[in-house]
């Protein structure tokens, strides 16, 4: 009769001392916490979708920001002291909760429900800091790391809070001193975070999770713009090329996951996770940008903010890629003397800002298949290197 398997422990667990093993994967609990994410940028797409213009575009950067990083916050934490007990699982469920009240607030929400956005992020955060007061408590050599963690996460809620009081354009400059805030804690705090090492499986898989999570959200844009439409070669198209664009992106994205690791150099790792965000905001805008454009096929032509859209949100999906691969490494046996990828996506990303310039009169079907062409070309070029590497012998 074999033992009774041992119950979880019900304190935060220090989890640097799982290095040895490195097949640590997301939890049940993770990814079910994931699935309010899901709405949120979904919401997000929408209003985008709603106003392409540059002032809807700001609106949907500030609000996206907020929604990225409250994610960064919880994935790290988890990433380090999650036990999974009981009250981790219940902070984990008001956590959702205040996450849904977010997303209610995202219509709007630089206008009338702006307030509510910033009392809702407020409460995430100020769950965040409790957690690693948790952490705090049960873990003493984690103290220096939780310690200014809560002091920093706490002090960049004040400004959130005096925003819910304080009439626009001073609100805006609030929110944006919290986020600064919230976004320095982390850089501030690098000799804290090297005793407590992050996972090496872990986290690139987190990460993973939620960029399928934006490709999903861009593959319901495409399917969305095709509806309602006559089956006309052009939308069908124009849909399909969208389509090679976000499927040429998986591939190169989780092609570099899958065989990288990031650089141990000065702010290196910071700059692989920040960067994200700028990955994660142009695939979402890609998405709002392609359903626009397979839409204008019921009018007279692309509109400019429809073209703009598309073609700068792609544009900045090639840049952050190219920067994620500056900030990592491909073990020894898959390296060449000097990997080409990064400038081709920059070129890439220069190309789809030409386009958005000068390409007035062109059909929406070569707008997508800019796009969608030069990431075809992008994971091309780079695949045969990729085998013809792996035929090497390793040294």
């Amino acid at each position: 009769m074999q033992p009774p398997a041992a119950l979880p422990p019900q304190v935060p667990t220090l989890r640097t001392g799982e290095l040895a093993h490195p097949e640590r994967r997301a939890t049940w609990t993770e990814l079910f916490f994931d699935l309010m994410y899901v709405v949120a940028i979904a919401r997000l797409a929408h209003e985008l979708k709603q106003t392409p213009t540059l002032l809807g575009a700001a609106a949907f950067a500030g609000l996206f920001v907020p929604v990225w990083w409250s994610w960064i916050g919880v994935t790290f934490y988890a990433d380090r002291f999650d036990s999974d007990d009981t009250a981790d699982r219940l902070l984990l469920a008001l956590q959702m909760l205040a996450m849904a009240a977010l997303a209610v607030q995202i219509h709007d929400g630089t206008g009338v429900n702006a307030p509510g956005y910033a009392l809702a992020y407020c409460v995430l955060r100020l769950l965040l800091v409790l957690q690693y007061a948790r952490a705090w408590r049960h873990i003493p050599i984690a103290r220096p790391l939780t310690r200014r963690y809560m002091c920093g996460f706490s002090l960049a809620v004040l400004p959130w809070l005096a925003s819910v009081f304080t009439p626009p354009p001073l609100r805006y400059f609030l929110w944006a001193a919290g986020l600064v805030m919230d976004l320095a804690t982390p850089l501030l705090s690098r000799p804290q975070q090297a005793a407590l090492p992050l996972s090496p499986a872990h986290l690139p898989e987190r990460f993973g999770l939620f960029t399928l999570i934006v490709l999903g959200e861009s593959m319901v844009a495409v399917v969305s713009g095709v509806a309602g439409q006559h089956w006309a070669a052009a939308s069908v198209l124009t849909a399909v090329l969208s389509f090679a664009f976000a499927f040429g992106m998986w591939w190169l994205y989780f092609d570099n996951v899958s065989h990288s690791f990031v650089h141990r150099g000065r702010l290196s790792g910071q700059a692989w996770v920040y960067i994200h965000l700028l990955l994660m905001m142009g695939l979402t805008a890609s998405g709002a940008g392609a359903e626009r454009v397979i839409a204008s096929l019921r009018g007279q032509g692309v509109t400019s903010a429809a073209r703009w859209l598309f073609c700068a949100a792609t544009a900045s999906c090639f840049a952050s890629l190219a920067v994620i691969l500056l900030t990592s490494s491909r073990p020894f046996r898959l390296r060449r003397r000097h990997d080409l990828r990064p400038e081709l996506l920059l070129t890439a990303a220069g190309v789809m800002l030409l386009v958005a310039a000068l390409g007035e009169h062109l059909p929406a079907f070569a707008l997508t298949g800019s796009a969608g062409g030069l990431a075809v070309i992008q994971f091309v070029a780079a695949h045969p290197r990729k085998r013809a590497s792996a035929q090497r012998p390793q040294l």
